[in-house]
């Protein structure tokens, strides 16, 4: 019988797309055995490569929108349309990757740019946008966002109300908002004090961020009837999930909503290995990273995961418990250079996934 294997990779950020891992494993299952059929599933969690996975699964096209960054610099964005569905990821806008972090980006740096991509959904007729929040370099609290849709007042440091009368109107389509962390607006926990900082934040400043977001906490439980510090996820991308609620959307776990569009399931469910993997695995991977999504399908349907990463931490927490082994991809140690080069990574986890096989199949 004809052995079976799912290849589900999460990008190595910065350094191999999902698509390019997956497609470096088959060629190494091939090398060991040409005959063992192989699905390589493009997954994501809602960050860097989310687009694109959802693109490999549901085809469609790709629709550039002239816009501005996140330092209000002219550029020109894209988003996918596939039928009636259009995915958005925001770091094509306001990525984290377009600046150097510091002071002065952090105070500059608005979402204001990502107004123009959904505002073109509109015109398309959608009925679902899906927006996935990873990677951002954005600390305004999604206020940039809401002055680019029509909101009044929308300042984050200059906040003192909010006037939504001439917002753009959502109503009509159902927004769902992918996020993998399931941080409050505002507080010790919220987008300022946690995520500020890799941001280009000083204490002092994100000090006055936190007083300026618990404000329209305040003024939107009293107003609207909104409590965004009991929403998880409300403080995701600089507080940009919390702005999204304000437009009537839903935070959902970005591997739960992308698994399920990829139809990853019903691969699994008929195979005899899946192999999974991202750039580092540690305890923090259960807590809605991919291969702990991924591994737990696996193990509903019985089938065994391998895991197959950069770097492993010394404490894998509850994916030792999910994963039948998991394996670095580096036979020594090599400068950090070498192991986010493309080509060597591709070539290493080509070799370990042959390895891997002569043992699993053997």
């Amino acid at each position: 019988m004809v052995k079976k294997v799912v290849v589900a990779i999460d990008s190595y950020k910065g350094c191999a797309t999902s698509a390019e891992l997956n497609t470096a494993v088959k060629q190494g299952i091939a090398q060991y055995n040409p005959q063992i059929s192989v699905t390589c599933q493009a997954i994501a969690d809602g960050g860097e490569g989310s687009m694109q996975a959802i693109y490999e699964a549901l085809g469609g096209e790709f629709i550039q929108v002239a816009t501005v960054d996140l330092l209000n610099r002219p550029i020109t964005a894209s988003y996918l349309l596939s039928q009636d569905i259009a995915v958005i990821e925001v770091a094509e806008v306001v990525g984290i990757d377009k600046i150097t972090p510091s002071m002065d980006t952090i105070q500059c740096a608005s979402t204001f740019g990502l107004a123009s991509l959904l505002l073109d959904t509109l015109k398309r007729k959608v009925t679902e946008i899906i927006i996935c929040l990873g990677g951002s370099g954005t600390s305004d609290g999604g206020m940039g966002l809401l002055a680019g849709l029509g909101v009044k007042g929308a300042d984050l440091m200059a906040f003192s109300q909010l006037d939504f009368s001439e917002m753009a109107d959502f109503s009509q389509v159902q927004l769902t908002i992918l996020s993998d962390v399931t941080n409050p607006y505002a507080g010790r926990s919220g987008f300022s004090m946690i995520f500020g900082p890799q941001k280009g934040g000083n204490p002092t400043y994100l000090s006055q961020q936190a007083q300026q977001a618990q404000r329209i906490v305040d003024f939107l439980k009293q107003t609207k009837g909104i409590d965004l510090q009991q929403i998880p996820g409300t403080g995701a991308a600089g507080g940009l999930g919390g702005a999204l609620m304000l437009l009537g959307g839903q935070i959902t776990p970005g591997f739960q909503k992308i698994s399920e569009l990829t139809q990853l399931a019903t691969h699994i469910s008929g195979a005899d290995l899946v192999i999974t993997g991202e750039g580092k695995m540690d305890a923090q991977t259960a807590f809605g990273k991919v291969p702990f999504g991924v591994a737990q399908i696996a193990k509903q349907y019985q089938v065994p995961t391998i895991a197959l990463c950069g770097a492993l931490g010394e404490d894998l927490g509850q994916m030792s418990e999910v994963l039948l082994a998991s394996f670095s991809i580096h036979s020594q140690l090599v400068p950090l250079a070498q192991a986010m080069d493309k080509d060597y990574t591709l070539t290493q986890i080509t070799r370990q996934a042959q390895m891997v096989c002569r043992v699993f199949f053997r």
